[in-house]
């Protein structure tokens, strides 16, 4: 049948085709080679429409040629990527609640009540380097970046006396890269060792935020920052520096991460 009658009965246009075809996820079973027209075969249909159901639930095209490569050979693998997808999806549905929910009270106004803490923190010597990075890419580069410190802590002689943590001096987020300054304590100081940065942070007061599990996931993670900003203000002190965040355990750990957030204030 012609690429006009096959879309009518799937129900997909004809860029559509185009597209599924360039990515040889519905390849037409013949090409005319004087015209250029796309013809397919009735028994194409049903993927058609397998590939039109997915992409209307808003599945990458790397998604769906996962599921399409395997539905003829292996359904049941199929299926189980389109529960991977499904449970992918309820975890982005709920992280959109939790945020919305936050940004909700900056309408309403309302004062809910905190889980904020405070102290007061000393200054200390310090390892650093710098990270530019897309929210996917945190988990991997931040675990390999406080493995990396702790290598030329080890190698200086040097003990480590805390949790690393991560200063973002710019948000990290689908529109922003940091850089995020990942960071481990340490009990002195040395010469710079290429990119990595020694040197005595300052300390001062600051607001803490515990939390682990989901809510250190990336947006609803946005809520807790939110959280700690509004108490700071509410209390009439002033945020002072860059947020951070404290890691109590990797991001690529088995166990759920547990991270602090911690926004230094003054007032």
């Amino acid at each position: 049948m012609t690429a006009g009658r096959f879309g009518a009965s799937t129900l997909l246009s004809a860029k559509a085709l185009r597209i599924y075809a360039d990515r040889g996820l519905l390849v037409p079973r013949r090409v005319d080679a004087e015209t250029g027209y796309r013809y397919y075969s009735a028994d194409q249909v049903p993927t058609g429409w397998l590939i039109a159901l997915l992409r209307s639930a808003d599945l990458s095209l790397d998604q769906i040629a996962s599921i399409v490569d395997l539905s003829d050979t292996d359904p049941d693998a199929a299926v189980a990527l389109l529960d991977e997808a499904t449970t992918a999806m309820d975890r982005r549905t709920q992280a959109h609640h939790v945020v919305l929910a936050r940004a909700r009270l900056h309408l309403t106004k309302e004062t809910p009540m905190s889980a904020v803490e405070t102290a007061i923190e000393g200054d200390r010597p310090v390892l650093s380097v710098m990270r530019r990075m897309a929210p996917q890419e945190m988990d991997q580069i931040i675990h390999d970046g406080v493995h990396h410190l702790r290598q030329i802590a080890e190698h200086a002689g040097l003990q480590v006396t805390g949790d690393a943590f991560g200063v973002f001096h710019a948000p990290v987020t689908d529109d922003s890269d940091g850089p995020l300054e990942i960071v481990v304590p340490v009990d002195g100081l040395i010469d710079g060792v290429d990119e990595v940065r020694s040197y005595r942070m300052t300390g001062g007061q600051v607001a803490l935020r515990h939390a682990e599990g989901h809510e250190t996931d990336f947006p609803e993670i946005l809520a807790l920052y939110d959280e700690v900003h509004a108490w700071i203000t509410d209390a009439g002190r002033t945020p002072i520096g860059p947020p951070r965040e404290i890691w109590h355990n990797s991001p690529r750990d088995d166990e759920p991460l547990r991270l602090t957030v911690a926004w230094p204030f003054a007032g």
